[in-house]
């Protein structure tokens, strides 16, 4: 008779190894430390400092997702994720017919038929931080995945303003003065948010969620929501075209800051 001994990275107690679970905070690192340097860099080099911030957050979420929640469930929510946000941004870029009719630059780098290849990642990222603490905030069947879609569509929203005030991209179609929804197109925000519920469904959801497990995403979150503040001090003259967006930012925070202090 023998016994089998496992000491992969999740073990029966604690969770990942420490080595693991230093992978994902060790990205998070770089991209804290690259938004914190933002603003001192020359003009001309902040488009590959934001494409590297971007790139970071990806790797550090997804490293998180298959550190804590397995393979099988992450390589699932990568496909789902980049897939369709992919082809979403590829059918629109051709026909301008989900979101509107948009213009890509090439500052953020190479683009794969007209998308650029750092947005399917931004999605996945956002979308799986939007996953993880909405599972603190309510693991109820139905309001889970509305309030992931909620809090995701919220930064989406913030993040497309900012580039759109950066000059990355910009809405053909959106000629009207912009209101405190944002500075994208209003069919934009709405069908994203449908995209977004769509791939939460599709990527199933965790039941686990533990203290340890959504340190990382929160603090992500929280650190995005105070970029978005603090980038768009240099990019706009008020806060007013980001007020919607920070507002229910600001909300998810408050929400999940509650529940974990009542130990949910």
């Amino acid at each position: 008779m023998s016994i089998r001994v496992y000491r992969g990275p999740h073990r029966d107690t604690g969770g990942p190894t420490f080595g693991f679970r230093t992978i994902p905070w060790i990205f998070f690192a770089l991209g804290l430390i690259g938004s914190a340097l933002w603003s001192t860099f020359p003009i001309d080099r902040r488009d590959s400092l934001t494409f590297f911030i971007i790139v970071f957050i990806f790797i550090a979420t997804t490293a998180h997702a298959f550190i804590w929640w397995g393979m099988a469930w992450a390589g699932t929510f990568m496909v789902v994720s980049l897939g369709i946000s992919f082809s979403v941004f590829a059918i629109n870029s051709a026909t301008g017919f989900i979101f509107g009719d948009v213009s890509y630059t090439y500052r953020l780098g190479f683009q794969l038929l007209y998308v650029p290849f750092i947005t399917p990642l931004m999605w996945s990222s956002t979308i799986y931080l939007g996953i993880v603490i909405s599972r603190r905030i309510s693991r109820a069947v139905a309001m889970s995945p509305l309030t992931a879609a909620l809090a995701t569509t919220g930064l989406l929203v913030a993040l497309d303003g900012l580039f759109v005030k950066a000059g990355f991209h910009s809405w053909l179609t959106w000629v009207d003065k912009p209101v405190l929804l944002g500075l994208s197109p209003l069919k934009f925000q709405l069908i994203t948010f449908v995209i977004v519920l769509i791939i939460m469904v599709l990527s199933g959801q965790n039941s686990k969620n533990d203290r340890y497990s959504t340190r990382m995403p929160i603090l992500t979150f929280t650190w995005l929501f105070i970029f978005t503040i603090y980038c768009a001090r240099f990019l706009v003259e008020n806060l007013s075209y980001f007020i919607a967006s920070l507002i229910v930012m600001a909300y998810i925070i408050i929400a999940f800051i509650y529940k974990t202090i009542k130990g949910d």
